[in-house]
């Protein structure tokens, strides 16, 4: 089996097994691109405040599993749309 180190482990995952500060740096990507469509300029700078939010969970997330802190991260990985498996077809 040949190991792709171009890309993180994580990229084939689905989002419920990837980990938590990827997923946090996911959404503070996502908050980014909503920020750069923003035509009002105090919605840009708040959806800037809130993917700067994300960036600092996810280093504290890696920090807690650095030094394995138990019980951080907090709460429980939601299966996104992504994660479902596509609905059969009928014959």
């Amino acid at each position: 089996m040949r190991i792709n180190h171009s890309q993180p482990v994580w990229a084939a995952m689905s989002d419920a097994e990837q980990p938590i500060p990827e997923l946090y740096r996911e959404a503070a990507e996502q908050v980014r691109q909503l920020a750069r469509q923003a035509r009002l300029t105090d919605i840009r700078d708040d959806l800037l405040a809130l993917a700067a939010r994300f960036e600092r969970l996810a280093a504290n997330a890696d920090a807690a599993i650095r030094l394995g802190l138990v019980g951080y991260p907090h709460g429980e990985v939601i299966p996104s749309q992504r994660d479902r498996p596509a609905p059969k077809e009928r014959e």
